[in-house]
C-alpha cells in the first residue's frame, strides 16, 4: 500500500483497507451528507450493489497487467499470480 500512497494511485475516493479511512468512516460522512440533503428538501436515489466476490471476477490477466504498469515491486506481483 505504501507504494500506491507514495504515488499517489489511490482516487480520493477509495476507503477500506486504508488507514484512517475505513468503510465505516465513509458510511458515516454519506450518511451525513443525506440527512444534509433531506433537511434541505432535496431527494436522494440510492443503487446498493454487492461486491464481496468482485475479486473472484477480476480478469486476473488485467490486474497483474495493472500492477505491472503501476509499477509495484515484482517479488509481489510474483506472489499474488498463483492466486
Amino acid at each position: 500500500m505504501k507504494h500506491f500512497t507514495d504515488n499517489n494511485l489511490l482516487n480520493n475516493n477509495q476507503f477500506g483497507f486504508l488507514k484512517g479511512r475505513s468503510t465505516m468512516l465513509k458510511l458515516l460522512g454519506i450518511i451525513d451528507e443525506w440527512t444534509e440533503c433531506l433537511e434541505s428538501g432535496g431527494q436522494i436515489n440510492v443503487i446498493y450493489a454487492d461486491f464481496e466476490k468482485a475479486f473472484d471476477k477480476v480478469s486476473h490477466k488485467l490486474l497483474l497487467r495493472k500492477l505491472h504498469y503501476y509499477k509495484v515491486n515484482e517479488s509481489v506481483i510474483l506472489w499474488i499470480e498463483p492466486f
